[in-house]
């Protein structure tokens, strides 16, 4: 995935430290299934407590389908 220089810059993110994250997220679950992520994201949202303002740095990142699917994620995690 190519990072988009100007909504990088938009979202006030670092580029090495997105670089960083994206790598140990590839090593970490790359390869789990579908199932296995929801419970990791189960287990990890329960930690986190600005996921909302996450999301809202994230989801200029993504396309339109992406954008939904973690919409029905997010709703999932939110049951």
């Amino acid at each position: 995935m190519k990072i988009d220089e100007k909504k990088l810059k938009d979202a006030n993110l670092d580029k090495e430290k997105l670089k960083k994250i994206k790598n140990k997220v590839k090593k970490d679950y790359e390869g789990k299934t579908e199932d296995e992520l929801m419970e990791e994201l189960k287990k990890v949202s329960k930690k986190l407590d600005n996921k909302d303002k996450v999301l809202k740095k994230l989801k200029p990142f993504l396309n339109k389908k992406q954008q939904q699917k973690l919409d029905k994620v997010m709703k999932e995690l939110n049951k």
